[in-house]
């Protein structure tokens, strides 16, 4: 280990700014919800990118190679953006990035923040901490198939938290033999449906020990309120003679 023996200038930024190399061919505008492109590099976001922060200023590199010039970014603070449909009864609620530019409460995106100001129909004063990802949850649920039915396999749980389901998975722990048996699985918050999101289980994908079922994509009302419930509900049943698996349902708060 070498310690210092000298002074050694630094170069230092204000603790809330950051300096991000900005992906090839792009302008970043100034305002702009900023992503990182799973590479590196700083861009206009995209729903599902890391959030990096806000543009202070635009980043034109539409001529330019990867990095060839830097965005600086407001990693934290408080920013006021129009959100869909925010009220004054949705403070603390997280707010979540369609693109750089679209935001709303619906659970669909990538999380940039939670409400920390109403101030009128549509438009929040809005809380952000780059350095605060997305804390993850999973609900690990075993489940015999020869039990579904076209009901509820979890019914109304009150995860306590504002948040969204971001996933359900089904991992095969007992493999199914018998063919042609399938159900479908879904969540809901409420009474009413995640869009999307649902699972479908089969004969066919249910084997072999291991093997694991992915959910469709989640495309609205994903998010849920901490004194929502939610469940999740089989339906379109045959029924399974044999199999069992584990239902991870991952939650994002």
């Amino acid at each position: 280990m070498t310690t210092l023996a000298a002074n050694q200038p630094r170069n230092y930024l204000v603790g809330d700014l950051q300096d991000l190399p900005v992906i090839a061919s792009d302008i970043i505008y100034q305002g702009a919800a900023v992503g990182d492109n799973g590479s590196g590099y700083a861009r206009p976001l995209q729903a599902g990118d890391p959030f990096r922060g806000f543009a202070e200023l635009k980043a034109d590199n539409s001529a330019g190679t990867a990095g060839a010039i830097d965005v600086r970014v407001i990693k934290r603070g408080l920013i006021q953006l129009a959100v869909a449909s925010v009220a004054i009864t949705d403070v603390d609620r997280p707010v979540y990035a369609s693109d750089d530019a679209t935001f709303n409460l619906t659970g669909i995106g990538t999380k940039v923040g939670v409400v920390s100001r109403f101030v009128s129909s549509g438009v929040a004063v809005v809380a952000f901490d780059a350095s605060k990802q997305e804390t993850i949850i999973k609900l690990a649920l075993p489940i015999k198939l020869a039990n579904l039915s076209a009901a509820d396999v979890l019914t109304d749980l009150i995860p306590g938290f504002n948040g969204r389901v971001k996933s359900i998975d089904f991992a095969v722990t007992d493999p199914v033999t018998t063919a042609a048996k399938a159900a479908a699985l879904h969540a809901e918050i409420g009474a009413v449906a995640v869009t999307g999101g649902v699972v479908s289980l089969t004969s066919a994908n249910c084997t072999p020990l291991g093997a694991q079922v992915a959910d469709t994509a989640i495309t609205a009302l994903a998010a849920f309120k901490a004194t929502d419930t939610l469940s999740i509900v089989a339906a379109a049943v045959t029924t399974f003679v044999e199999g069992e698996g584990v239902l991870y349902v991952t939650l994002g708060q």
